[in-house]
């Protein structure tokens, strides 16, 4: 088995907020999805000082491409 990182784990664009990662089993693709605190991850973004946290933070909580 091969466990790939399509991208981000948690930074989706496509509506769904679990954390994905893409598994590779001999010939089968599959997108795994794992729910995980969203709101949590967004209150520590807020306070880390992160540059642009608002605007990531806006991705993370609609799970679409936000323009900054």
């Amino acid at each position: 088995m091969i466990v790939a990182n399509p991208g981000s784990v948690s930074l989706s664009y496509d509506g769904d907020r679990r954390a994905a990662c893409l598994v590779l089993d001999e010939s089968t693709l599959t997108i795994r999805r794992v729910k995980y605190d969203v709101d949590k991850q967004i209150k520590a973004l807020s306070i880390c000082g992160f540059p642009h946290a608002d605007w990531v933070a806006k991705i993370l909580e609609s799970a679409r491409p936000e323009m900054p």
